[in-house]
């Protein structure tokens, strides 16, 4: 994942002057996410804490093992929101998903009533912010129909689930077990309080 934003960085670099203010953005949100999945990894991030609600030890997967489904998903959408920045629904999804990250960090802290900020929370929340500000600015420079926002809801709630279907598969688990234990935690540490 690293490698290929790599790439995209050079190549925005390179032509920073003849490259759309979607793209400009688009590479921004690539550089926060990227630094959000490592600061994630130093501290055992989400996986460390669903593999505990499942019951699964993060200890028995295969190194980087579960990293694999997310950074197939953050490549593929930000490289086809690169190539195909007119295409607004290809490029808001990226957007979404760094306000989506902001707010599962943060309820991430009292759900799982951590006392500190959650590992990620901190670019996550950089992202929020980027995000909505990026929303704000493709707004006011660009028009577009409103049906983009139709497509983008699709498009970002089905290809999240493709990848939360696979990201359970490699943590040796699956998207019923994982929603029966969140709902069991939730109930059992959070609405009995």
């Amino acid at each position: 994942m690293t490698l290929i934003f790599l790439g995209w960085a050079v190549w925005a670099i390179c032509n920073w002057n003849t490259i759309s203010i979607v793209q400009k953005l688009v590479m921004g949100a690539y550089f926060l996410i990227t630094l959000h999945e490592y600061e994630e990894a130093l501290g055992g991030g989400l996986v460390k804490i669903f593999c505990g609600v499942q019951g699964i030890d993060p200890n028995t997967l295969p190194p980087g093992e579960s990293h694999i489904a997310p950074a197939t998903y953050i490549t593929v959408l930000f490289s086809l929101s690169l190539l195909f920045p007119d295409i607004l629904w290809l490029v808001f999804p990226i957007f979404i998903l760094g306000i989506f990250e902001g707010l599962i960090h943060t309820m991430g802290i009292f759900i799982f009533k951590l006392g500190k900020p959650s590992p990620g929370w901190y670019t996550a929340i950089v992202m929020l912010g980027f995000s909505i500000w990026s929303i704000v600015v493709i707004n006011q420079n660009i028009d577009y129909a409103p049906i983009q926002w139709l497509w983008t809801a699709l498009y970002y709630i089905g290809s999240f689930l493709l990848l939360e279907v696979w990201f359970q598969h490699l943590l040796g688990s699956n998207i019923q077990r994982f929603a029966k234990a969140m709902r069991s935690h939730m109930i059992k540490n959070v609405l009995k309080r």
